[in-house]
């Protein structure tokens, strides 16, 4: 199982900073497709966060070669033309293909890009336990991004800089990462925060129409969400499984009324 970030709000973002002083460095946020790629005697194989083989599904991936065997977390991609990670009208494009045909139609108008941001293991060597600082020393010195498929998170130890930057180029946010956090499995760790630069908010849905453009959901306090598209169907799946779904939308503030102004669909939220 991977491990999770916890959330810091952004307007507590200038107090952690002061306290936080040089002890962490952070990442930029990529919203995408959270993988883990094993390189098993030159063969990969890829894993989502709830641990399924989606090795099929980034064929991009089959042509990195290395003699070591290592296993590394990361977040597969689909990139703008300023670089930037796109979910909706990116990566859920391929996240969501099944069977070859699929991932082949959408390969070439939806190509990934693998950010790697941790390594976990090395040549039968387990990593985990020592400092994230050391796992990213590391890292660099894979030579991953050699294939043209494959970058490294990029690392800003000016978070105050940083976080300047993502906003002015309408980034998703930072990842703030303690320089000795190790990696447990499994865990939120509290030693990783992540900070978002967009008004979101997680609801919980009970209901749901069917309507010409998919579907629309509603909550017990009437709030209501399109969700359209191919995106309405692993919506319809939680409904079928569970009777609700948990739901990230993007919204412009609330009104006076309590409503969420023009609320989006984000993506559904997974334990």
């Amino acid at each position: 199982m991977v491990q999770l970030c916890d959330k810091i709000d952004l307007n507590d973002l200038p107090q952690f900073l002061t306290l936080a002083g040089d002890k962490y460095v952070a990442e930029i946020k990529e919203d995408g497709d959270r993988i883990r790629l094993r390189m098993v005697k030159g063969k990969v194989f890829l894993s989502n966060r709830r641990t399924r083989d989606v090795t099929e599904v980034y064929p991009e991936m089959q042509t990195l070669s290395s003699t070591k065997d290592f296993f590394i977390d990361g977040e597969m991609c689909v990139l703008d033309d300023k670089g930037v990670s796109q979910f909706n009208t990116g990566i859920s494009h391929r996240s969501h293909c099944k069977g070859w045909e699929s991932v082949r139609n959408s390969m070439a108008g939806y190509p990934v890009t693998f950010v790697v941001f941790d390594i976990l293991e090395l040549d039968g060597e387990n990593l985990r336990n020592k400092p994230y600082l050391e796992r990213r020393k590391i890292l660099e010195s894979m030579g991953l991004e050699a294939h043209p498929n494959i970058k490294l998170v990029e690392q800003i130890k000016d978070i105050k800089d940083g976080w300047d930057r993502v906003v002015r180029e309408e980034r998703e946010g930072l990842i703030l990462k303690h320089i000795n956090s190790i990696y447990k499995e499994g865990f939120r760790s509290s030693n990783w925060k992540k900070v978002k630069n967009i008004k979101e908010v997680d609801l919980r849905f009970t209901r749901f129409d069917q309507n010409p453009q998919g579907i629309t959901v509603e909550n017990n306090e009437g709030i209501r969400c399109l969700v359209g598209g191919r995106h309405q169907y692993p919506v319809k799946e939680q409904f079928a499984k569970h009777g609700e779904v948990v739901i990230t939308i993007r919204h412009l503030g609330k009104t006076k009324a309590g409503k969420y102004r023009q609320p989006v669909f984000a993506k559904i939220v997974e334990d």
